[in-house]
């Protein structure tokens, strides 16, 4: 069993957060996110500048699809690419597996505004040539990562905004109305499409986190991940019992069909050894997994959410104690 991290902590450093990150987490970590450097930081900019051919801004009102080129566009590509570079710089004696995050596009498609008005999410021929861009624009994000830190890479592919599309309570761009849920069947080929493409160019696992209350885990395991990252505190019963039936099922070829357990609350990460154990514990008993069996290898042990809202000196502490818990 490994501990690791779901990409955002909070300051403006990233060599010095990278390199602490690291020196926590010897088997996996994330390429550090940091949104306290601007909107260009966030992961809604971050993920959008990778599309090609589709511009994007940003207004007082949010997220928008632009008509060309915009200053904040540029500025969150710049960052990406100077984070790579960074983080080239401080893994040469570090043996893990990095993480890349990036926004699912259904999270990408509730966050924008077409250029015309209205919310991307919304419209279908707007869902399918984003989908499309997503697809291109993650495989030559991947390759450039991985020709920059010469190692393959795990993938992320973060969408809190997932439940909400489908059940329909999207707010259109008036906040007056909600826009139609979206099909569970397109979702699902959408997301199953970008797992396939994202592992081939990665050359390692897929993960797909959902943080929401009550994740859409049919939706989510039908995409075929290798992984499922979820907030443990947000399951119900009945998201308990799927999640379990899809950990304990026969893996497919290349697949791994592990669990990342967010077991710690963002909200307190002074959280602590003893508290994570006991939650650890509960997590087997609801997946019926033996400690000492061979599926307890594909658990992880994760924050719930990125640690950006958190006291960097909290947040170090959380992945150590995570970590000592996963070393058993």
């Amino acid at each position: 069993m490994i501990a690791t991290a779901l990409g955002s902590f909070a300051g403006t450093d990233l060599r010095a957060t990278a390199r602490a990150v690291l020196g926590e987490l010897p088997d996996r970590a994330p390429i550090v996110e940091l949104p306290d450097r601007g909107p260009q930081a966030s992961m809604i900019a971050r993920t959008a500048a990778m599309l090609p051919d589709m511009p994007f801004d940003r207004r007082p009102s949010g997220w928008r699809l632009a008509p060309g080129p915009s200053l904040v566009g540029r500025r969150a590509a710049a960052l990406f690419n100077d984070d790579v570079t960074m983080t080239a710089e401080v893994i040469e004696d570090w043996q893990g597996t990095l993480t890349l995050t990036m926004a699912g596009p259904w999270t990408l498609l509730a966050s924008l505004d077409l250029v015309r008005g209205g919310r991307a999410v919304g419209d279908a021929g707007a869902r399918r040539d984003l989908a499309q861009a997503w697809l291109a624009g993650a495989v030559d994000r991947i390759a450039h990562t991985r020709s920059q830190l010469d190692r393959p890479l795990a993938v992320q592919i973060d969408e809190p905004a997932l439940p909400a599309v489908l059940a329909g309570t999207i707010p259109d761009e008036s906040g007056r109305r909600r826009l139609p849920a979206v099909e569970a069947q397109e979702v699902q080929e959408s997301l199953g499409a970008c797992v396939d493409a994202t592992r081939g160019a990665a050359e390692d696992i897929v993960v797909i986190h959902c943080c929401a209350d009550r994740p859409p885990l049919t939706e989510l395991a039908a995409a075929a991940p290798d992984a499922l990252s979820i907030d443990t505190q947000r399951l119900d019963g009945a998201s308990w019992d799927a999640l379990a039936q899809w950990f304990s099922a026969e893996p497919g070829p290349g697949m791994d069909h592990a669990l990342w357990l967010g077991l710690l609350p963002t909200s307190t990460p002074g959280f602590g050894v003893d508290a994570i154990r006991v939650a650890l514990d509960e997590c087997r008993r609801r997946l019926d997994a033996d400690p000492d069996g061979p599926a307890d290898r594909r658990l992880a042990l994760t924050p719930a959410c990125g640690l950006a809202s958190a006291d960097p000196v909290d947040a170090f502490r959380a992945l150590a104690d995570l970590a000592a818990v996963a070393r058993g």
